[in-house]
């Protein structure tokens, strides 16, 4: 991923790298919520306890991600992301590192995960509280490839695409600083959407919605 000389070039292998790694956090989420079920298991339905589970168990976990196959990438949980006056003015939930770039501190994806529940209160946290920390006038992180995540925690039944349908509704409405130039859209992977950010194309953001069923393993 040390990249070329063209932009777009750069910026294609970032969101096929990212969408990989993203791919392969759902399959780490589908081994936890069969884990969680076999074992009556249960999670407090808590962002960070979520979080914590997901990294302790699975995402930092050399086995687990040799098996799925992301041994070429290290996760690093709760980060202080953009320092000002000597203090970070956020916490990512993960940083991921290809092995290949890991000694410039600066190249990472970053996964903010957001808990869903179909409802008004968390799709709005989802963006003020997720998307918003991304672009928007002030950032609160960085993207050094322009593509980041956002992961969402599904604590109840829900139909996704209608979820999203209103995530999108509520940028339309009430969120015209956030700049979508692409609103939420399906990818090729179910429960995967992308969405783009910036008035311009040299400073414009890509994000990855991922979405996975938590439900039956939170209390």
């Amino acid at each position: 991923m040390s990249g070329f000389k063209d932009a777009s070039l750069n910026r294609l292998i970032a969101i096929k790298t990212l969408h990989f790694i993203v791919e392969k956090v759902l399959v780490c989420l589908d081994m936890m919520r069969d884990d969680c079920s076999n074992n009556s298991m249960k999670i407090s339905n808590r962002e960070p306890d979520i979080c914590d589970f997901l990294f302790c168990n699975y995402l930092n976990n050399d086995a687990i991600l040799q098996s799925v196959d992301l041994d070429d990438f290290r996760f690093s949980s709760e980060v202080p992301e953009n320092y000002v006056n000597n203090k970070p003015i956020g916490r990512a939930d993960f940083h991921v590192y290809s092995i290949n770039e890991f000694r410039h501190r600066d190249r990472y994806f970053i996964i903010e995960c957001k808990r869903i529940d179909g409802h008004l209160t968390l799709n709005r946290e989802y963006i003020n509280k997720g998307m918003r920390r991304f672009v928007g006038a002030s950032p609160k992180y960085t993207s050094y490839y322009k593509s980041n995540c956002m992961l969402g925690f599904l604590v109840k039944k829900m139909n996704v695409p209608v979820n999203v349908s209103e995530i999108n509704k509520l940028l339309q409405t009430d969120y015209s600083d956030i700049h979508t130039h692409e609103y939420l859209h399906a990818g090729l992977v179910p429960n995967i959407f992308i969405s783009s950010h910036g008035l311009n194309e040299d400073t414009r953001i890509n994000l990855l919605h991922a979405f996975s069923d938590c439900s039956s393993i939170v209390r």
